[in-house]
């Protein structure tokens, strides 16, 4: 009744498919996601300033089965407005930590190394994914970079361009085809990278 591993799937896929960091996340209370126009309003944040954050359809599915099978568990209130979003079977929210143990059996089970001392795998990095994820589905779409850093920049609650710069560095690594499609104004996005 203590374990978190009920939210665990959705919360991953929500860190993935929005960039939120883990406390926003576990921070949602009901009220906050808004179905009827597919957003969750983040009120808890790093830098003290809430921001709406869009949800897509296929997330839209998974919040949605969540909050069926969650509201059948016996927990007073579970699905009252200020409750929280993602709470364990006996009602009490779920915690950071908890995530992060999850995360490491989770890697351990897929024979992928945890080297840990922030070189990751991090459930951080779902963050850096969705970023980079985005940037590269926008590009692809057509969009100038120019005009999709400021975009993403707000999914993430960034202050700055500067910060979000950070996700995005390992872009023309990862995705040379995309540098050619990209504007010369925004060539400052890529760093160079020396060995």
């Amino acid at each position: 009744m203590n374990s978190t591993i009920f939210c665990i799937p959705v919360v991953l896929r929500l860190l993935y498919s929005t960039g939120l960091r883990i406390s926003e996340a576990l921070s949602v209370r009901n009220k906050d996601v808004v179905f009827e126009r597919q957003y969750i309003h983040i009120r808890k944040t790093k830098n003290n300033a809430e921001r709406i954050v869009p949800v897509g359809d296929e997330l839209e599915k998974v919040l949605k089965q969540f909050v069926s099978y969650r509201d059948r568990m016996p927990v007073a209130s579970i699905n009252a407005p200020d409750s929280f979003f993602f709470v364990k079977p006996n009602g009490t929210h779920c915690k950071t930590a908890s995530v992060y143990k999850w995360f490491r059996d989770l890697l351990a089970l897929c024979d992928i190394p945890f080297i840990g001392k922030h070189q990751g795998p991090r459930v951080h990095d779902l963050r850096h994914t969705f970023a980079v994820h985005s940037l590269v589905q926008m590009v692809g779409n057509g969009q100038d970079i120019y005009n999709g850093l400021p975009i993403i920049s707000t999914c993430l609650g960034h202050k700055s361009l500067s910060a979000t710069q950070q996700y995005v560095r390992l872009v023309e690594a990862m995705y040379p085809q995309l540098v050619g499609q990209c504007s010369s104004v925004s060539a400052y996005v890529f760093p160079k990278v020396t060995y």
